[in-house]
């Protein structure tokens, strides 16, 4: 009888270890935990395939977990429309590392993986998130089947507009070869006229540049034109200079000779006297008339009008006449004989 009653003890030990092995293999594999946790709440659009139970990881460290999901309508009245409200249970002890600005997606281990949801846990100088805080933004997973299906309909119109255009696509490949045709046989039957047009531009292109070139050393960087022109410059500012105190003489002498003639001589002499300080004042008006007249010569020159203005401004011109008096001083007789 005691011996019976040893093995229906064993019996029943073996039975409750076995069901507390069992009891521990359901808890470590449901992740139980004994750890704090707090809640934070995240609404989705759409959050994909994230299931209840799903790990919550920062940089891919297991964190917390999804504990429920919450579909809620929309309302017109408040334009909030249809979304998912996820709740997560988060240990406490990484609550200091998710900010306010913290960035909760949805994503996957792998490309078919199990979906869990992940934490980008923010800026560091931003405040703590606070406990039972809703996210109004959730990042959703990518909608692949959305993407299939839009592919799929844009497939599907292609392929029915081509099946529909069928003949309209035939007579433009039709046209576009015999246009391509035409084009080729124009160009292989003046491919000798094009090279010539393309010679001639390129010979035309050096031409220019050569141009340019002599023009620029010629007549812009010039030492000879530049010294010309600030001779000019220099007489013309030495006759404005002299012109002014010579004129300021002119009238103070007209006056002194006014003053004079207003004293001396009888009426007779003063008539005389006066025709002359008339004369003398047309002679300065004059003398004035020719100050402006030189001024306004000198400006013709500088701009290279007229003779005088070619003699000085024109390079050539004045190196032909130097040539010129360079060849009648060593043959004088050209003066006298012309063949």
């Amino acid at each position: 009888m005691s011996k019976e009653r040893s093995i229906e003890v064993k019996v029943g030990l073996l039975i409750l270890v076995a069901l507390g092995i069992l009891g521990g293999f359901v808890l470590v594999m449901g992740g139980l935990s004994f750890e704090r946790t707090y809640a934070i709440y995240v609404d989705f659009d759409n959050p994909g395939g994230l299931q209840t139970g799903a790990p919550v990881r920062i940089a891919g460290v297991t964190v917390g977990k999804v504990d429920e999901l919450q579909f809620r309508t929309g309302d017109a009245t408040t334009g909030r429309h249809a979304m998912v409200r996820v709740k997560l249970d988060v240990k406490t002890k990484v609550r200091d590392t998710i900010r306010e600005d913290a960035e909760f997606y949805v994503t996957t281990q792998g490309v078919l993986g199990e979906q869990f949801l992940a934490i980008e846990p923010g800026t560091p100088s931003k405040p703590v998130l606070d406990p039972d805080k809703t996210i109004p933004k959730g990042i959703g997973p990518p909608r692949l089947d959305l993407f299939f299906g839009k592919a799929y309909e844009l497939l599907d119109m292609t392929v029915n507009g081509l099946n529909n255009n069928r003949e309209l696509i035939g007579d433009i490949a039709k046209n576009t070869s015999g246009l391509l045709a035409g084009l080729n046989g124009a160009v292989s039957g003046n491919r000798e006229r094009i090279d010539r047009i393309m010679q001639n531009l390129e010979s035309l292109t050096a031409e220019a540049n050569s141009l340019t070139k002599d023009a620029h050393s010629k007549y812009v960087n010039n030492p000879k034109i530049d010294r010309t022109i600030d001779n000019i410059d220099k007489i013309a500012a030495d006759l404005e200079k002299d012109s002014g105190p010579l004129l300021k003489d002119a009238k103070e002498a007209l006056a002194n000779i006014n003053r004079a003639s207003a004293t001396v001589g009888d009426a007779e002499g003063q008539a005389k006297l006066k025709k002359t300080l008339d004369d003398v004042a047309q002679l300065a008006s004059r003398a004035n008339a020719i100050s402006a007249d030189a001024q306004a010569i000198v400006a013709h020159i500088k701009k290279g009008e007229g003779t005088v203005g070619a003699l000085v401004m024109d390079e050539a011109l004045y190196d032909d006449l130097q040539e010129m008096a360079r060849d009648l001083k060593h043959n004088p007789w050209k003066f006298f004989w012309k063949n």
